[in-house]
């Protein structure tokens, strides 16, 4: 995807109702999880991140800053972009804005298929599985200050 980039984006961004679509799409959607559980409070202080094709989200992830450390989650990435390596993009941009900010450390919990991918990225597994939002998940974490 040449034309892609990804753009940091706050909870009051033109941009918000497209990334939740996308999210919706991915998340209630295809994985069935509950639409209450989808949007939560974290999502009018998180820094959210937007993979634009052109004028169109095609993924995005958030970042929710507490102190030297952050959490990435929501990451989602529309079916029809997958595969093209907007994912790795997403999270290489994640791992600048959070370094921006003085960031030591970032955690994630891991849908267990997607925990390679972040294996990739350096991160490592922790803890034992367990269910969020009826779906397998696993705690990671990695360093990047």
């Amino acid at each position: 995807m040449t034309q892609l980039r990804i753009v940091v984006v706050d909870a009051t961004s033109d941009l918000m109702p497209a990334v939740y679509a996308v999210r919706h799409q991915v998340f209630v959607g295809e994985q069935a999880v509950p639409p209450e559980l989808e949007r939560d409070a974290f999502d009018g202080v998180a820094i959210h991140l937007a993979a634009l094709h052109g004028d169109h989200v095609v993924g995005t992830l958030r970042i929710v800053v507490s102190g030297g450390n952050a959490k990435l989650g929501r990451m989602a990435v529309l079916a029809a972009a997958r595969k093209a390596g907007i994912g790795a993009r997403l999270m290489e941009r994640a791992h600048e804005v959070a370094r921006s900010i003085r960031v030591k450390e970032i955690t994630l919990h891991a849908q267990l298929t997607a925990r390679e991918f972040y294996a990739r990225l350096g991160y490592r597994e922790e803890g034992d599985i367990f269910e969020e939002a009826g779906i397998a998940h696993v705690s990671m974490r990695k360093a990047i200050g």
